[in-house]
């Protein structure tokens, strides 16, 4: 697993955090970002006895972003609000599935069980359950990264996002 967070109150890093203690051994969490909550989410791996499991790798420069997304298996964020979320956005170009919570803008690109999985806001059993669904089940991890691929594709490509802004300035010019 891996998410790339800051590390504050609304992104609920904790959540999956407490997810870990639902999965299997050979599960590990890749955290990569910073925040005003980096020593409690210590804390919390620390007294789940995670710390074998649970990496924080910190701010990770953007150019190296892509071989630890490539590196993963499944994009996890379960945040209690979002705005856009071009984290999800980026794991699905780089071909993961992703878990989110059915929150803000993120309702926009993901569609459960179609371009991703979500699971209840503040539930962490819930989020493990996501979790073990899509390493069981490989038919659904290849239709969730086919159908966002695709996705990414026809709507979030740069120079498609930059020409449609070209157009709406074009127009209002």
């Amino acid at each position: 697993l891996i998410t790339t967070s800051r590390l504050v109150p609304k992104n609920a890093v904790g959540d999956v955090i407490s997810a870990m203690k639902f999965l299997p051994e050979n599960v590990k969490f890749l955290i990569l970002g910073s925040g005003s909550l980096l020593s409690n989410l210590q804390l919390l791996t620390s007294n789940f006895h995670l710390e074998n499991r649970v990496k924080f790798l910190g701010l990770i420069n953007h150019d190296a972003l892509p071989d630890y997304l490539h590196a993963a298996d499944i994009f996890i964020r379960t945040p209690l609000s979002e705005g856009f979320g071009n984290s999800y956005v980026e794991a699905m170009a780089a071909g993961l599935p992703v878990i989110a919570t059915p929150v803000g803008g993120i309702l926009d690109f993901i569609r459960d069980d179609e371009t991703g999985l979500f699971a209840k806001v503040g539930n962490s059993e819930d989020i493990a359950e996501k979790v073990k669904k899509l390493i069981a089940d490989k038919p659904l991890r290849e239709k969730l990264i086919l159908n966002t691929s695709k996705m990414v594709a026809e709507k979030y490509d740069w120079k498609l996002v930059a020409q449609n802004m070209t157009n709406v300035f074009e127009n209002i010019f």
